[in-house]
Order: structure tokens, then sequence, then C-alpha cells
């Protein structure tokens, strides 16, 4: 797999991970989960990709057996996953640290093809790093446990492009205008802390 498939993978884990952390992978499809923006990707071969890998990574921690509740609780169960498909791809290094012009160049090349988002790129991505080294620096790395700045990226660009999703493609169910409603506030959707429940 190429570093554009990871690229699809760390911006859709936060995306996607309620419907793709199943011991069957293929219910991935048929729940929106918070994917608020339909902008099609759920169809694209990117997508097909997506899964394949997780699962790789899944089954390499353990995590492939665990139900879809049990791994949402746990935000560590998240960020190694992230953690391991980086490390996969060579945009991070051996302590899980992202290779900023690595991956800075493969998110644009992926998401370039959207023409809402392309203009969006440089900005987001920026402020994304920035991000996420703050919140590394603010909270280091554990001895023993995984590196969250792979985590933290991901989960920031799934706010951002939530965020500025063309109204014509928003998903207007109530559970994503409530995730609309938290990310406006600057409240964290956490999928370990029950909050996507709360929106249903």
């Amino acid at each position: 797999m190429n570093k554009l498939t990871l690229v699809a993978i760390v911006a859709t884990v936060a995306i996607g991970t309620s419907q793709a952390f199943v011991p069957v992978f293929h219910r991935f499809r048929r729940s929106p989960s918070v994917r608020c923006c339909n902008d099609g990707f759920e169809d694209s071969i990117n997508h097909e990709k997506v899964i394949a890998i997780r699962r790789t990574c899944a089954e390499e921690l353990g995590l492939n057996e665990m139900s879809e509740e049990e791994l949402l609780k746990n935000r560590e169960n998240l960020v190694c996953l992230v953690e391991c498909i980086a490390k996969k791809h060579e945009l991070a290094d051996e302590t899980g640290d992202l290779l900023h012009e690595d991956l800075a160049k493969a998110v644009k090349e992926h998401f370039s093809v959207a023409e809402w988002k392309a203009p969006l790129l440089d900005d987001f991505i920026k402020q994304c790093f920035d991000h996420a080294e703050e919140e590394h620096e603010k909270h280091p790395t554990e001895e023993g446990k995984c590196n969250p700045e792979g985590f933290d990226f991901s989960y920031c660009l799934w706010r951002h492009f939530t965020l500025a999703c063309p109204e014509e493609l928003q998903d207007d169910s109530e559970r994503c205008e409530a995730i609309r409603g938290k990310l406006k506030s600057d409240e964290d959707v956490g999928f370990w802390n029950n909050d996507l429940d709360e929106t249903k």
C-alpha cells in the first residue's frame, strides 16, 4: 500500500471509527457514524483500502476480536492504531512522531481531488500539525504507551473538514447536527467517553 492510502486511513480513523472496528468489517459502509459530510468517500477505492489496512493493524495490536463498544471506550486503542498505520507507511518515526513534510505532501495529493477541500488544505494541515505538537508538549508520551500525535492530527483534520463541509453535502441528521454543534463550541467529540451516544 502506498502513502496515500495511509493518509486516507489517518484522516478517517476518527471519521469512521465506530463503524470500522467491529469483528466483521463489512458493516463500515452501512452506518454513517460520525461521517457527517457526504462527499462520496465511502464509495471510493481508497475506502476499501482503508478497511484492509486498519484490519491489519487491528490484528497486530490484538484489537480485532474486540467489540465496537469495547474499542471505542478506550482512547488508547485508537491512538495505537493510528501510530501503527503511520509507522508502517513511514509517515512517523520510531517514536510515533509524525514526519511532517511527507505527511503534508501525501495529504495534499489525496484530498486535492475534492474540489472544495483543495483551497483549505494548506491552512488545515498547518493548524493540525500545530495542534498535535501543542497537545504532545502538554501531554508527552508516557513510557510504554503509544504516541498520540497521529491521532490528534487526524482528529483535528476531521474536525476542520466536518465544519467546512459545504451545506449541500452536509448530513442533516440529528446526530450530525449535534456533532457539528459540539465542534463549533470547541468541545471534543470523544469516541471513547460516550459523547456519540449522547448525540443519537
